[in-house]
This record gives C-alpha cells, sequence and structure tokens, in this order.
C-alpha cells in the first residue's frame, strides 16, 4: 500500500491528496485568496528556482511566454523579473486566474483544463513554463505534447515533476520518445527542492523544441 503524500504543512497535504477534477476545483476555490500567504509561510521556493533555471537557457529576453498552470500567478511574477513581459497564462481555476489577473503580470489569462487540447495556434510562444503542476497526479504527461505543439521551433519549456509522477505515470517515458523521434532534446535535468530548507521532492527540468 502506497503512503499517502505529505507536505510541509496541512495546507499541502491537502494538495497532495487531490485525485479528481472536482476535488480540485473545490479546494483552489476554497483558497485561491489565501493561496499565497499559505505557500509563502512554508518557504515556497519552487517558482523561482524553475524561473531562474529558465533564463540561464534563454539567449535573450524579448520573447513570448506561457506560463502553464499559472495559478495565482507566483511563478509568472518571478518570469516578470527578468524582464520578460509578454506573459500569458493558463489555469483550471477561474478563482486562481483572478487572483493572477490583479497581479497585472500577465498579458492574456485562459481557464482551460491541461488534460484537453488548448485552444492556442500552434508556435505561438517562445518558451513555457510550469512549477508545480506536475504533482501527485493532478495533470499527467499528456499536456507535454500539446505545449510543445504551441512552442515555436527552438522553444523552451521550463518545468518540475514530483519525483512520485516520474517515472510512475511516465513522465520520463514521454520525454524519451519524444527525444527518439528528434522532437525535443533536454537542456537540464536535476534534482531540487519545492521549499525553502526541504530535501529534493522532483525534477527541475528545461527541454527545448528542436529548431
Amino acid at each position: 500500500m502506497t503512503d499517502k503524500p505529505t507536505g510541509p504543512n496541512d495546507f499541502v497535504t491537502e494538495a497532495y491528496s487531490l485525485a479528481d477534477k472536482e476535488s480540485i476545483m473545490q479546494f483552489y476555490r476554497k483558497w485561491a485568496e489565501s493561496y499565497d500567504q499559505q505557500m509563502a509561510g512554508q518557504g515556497y521556493t519552487s517558482p523561482g528556482a524553475i524561473a531562474e533555471l529558465l533564463e540561464t537557457h534563454l539567449r535573450r529576453h524579448d520573447i513570448e511566454a506561457l506560463d502553464v498552470g499559472c495559478g495565482t500567478g507566483l511563478t509568472g511574477q518571478e518570469v516578470k523579473q527578468y524582464g520578460i513581459t509578454d506573459i500569458d497564462g493558463v489555469d483550471i481555476s477561474g478563482e486562481m486566474i483572478a487572483v493572477a489577473r490583479s497581479r497585472d503580470i500577465y498579458r492574456k489569462l485562459y481557464v482551460a483544463d491541461l488534460n484537453q487540447p488548448l485552444s492556442l495556434a500552434d508556435q505561438s510562444y517562445d518558451a513555457a513554463i510550469s512549477s508545480g503542476t506536475f504533482t501527485h497526479g493532478h495533470v499527467g504527461p499528456a499536456p507535454i505534447k500539446e505545449i510543445f505543439r504551441v512552442l515555436r521551433p527552438g522553444g523552451l519549456f521550463a518545468f518540475t515533476v514530483h519525483f512520485d509522477l516520474w517515472h510512475s505515470k511516465g513522465f520520463d517515458a514521454v520525454l524519451a520518445q519524444m527525444i527518439s523521434t528528434n522532437e525535443i532534446q533536454c537542456l537540464a535535468l536535476k534534482e531540487g527542492p519545492y521549499f525553502h530548507g526541504a530535501k529534493p521532492e522532483g525534477w527541475f527540468c528545461v527541454y527545448q523544441k528542436t529548431p
């Protein structure tokens, strides 16, 4: 029997326990207004770490970027600090999107289920980023091909994947298959924590769409 995943506090543990779309929607509806405070109180460092990893692989900053699973905008806020201003966001929760909109970070925001095809044109973005979306089964690896579809040739996707999902949900297999068919290449793959002072919890990755 697999132990239930736990986080640094009851709030994060509850987030990790979500198993279906309805429970996810209820959770974010309940916590949208206080989500940032809850995460900041636990020293949530993942958004800053993945934004920094993306920035190290960018050749320029006048790009169009997509924040995948943007939530309240914690990751978009970090991306903007590097001088990237054309940022769009997509998230399943309208309540979280409303908070993100109030930050004045995003050019456009979309409410959408990442497990469904995105209503975005092919080759629309130079980069995509995601922090905390691929965590304990909320979203599997299926969206990865869709995200690379909306990236331009040479575009970068920087994202985190919890250790528990990397192999069990097939993230490693999907990415390996795309590498084998020369669709993408791996630029960075390293372990890292999601919270300050914690042990590494997931992979911090950067993959590039083949130019």
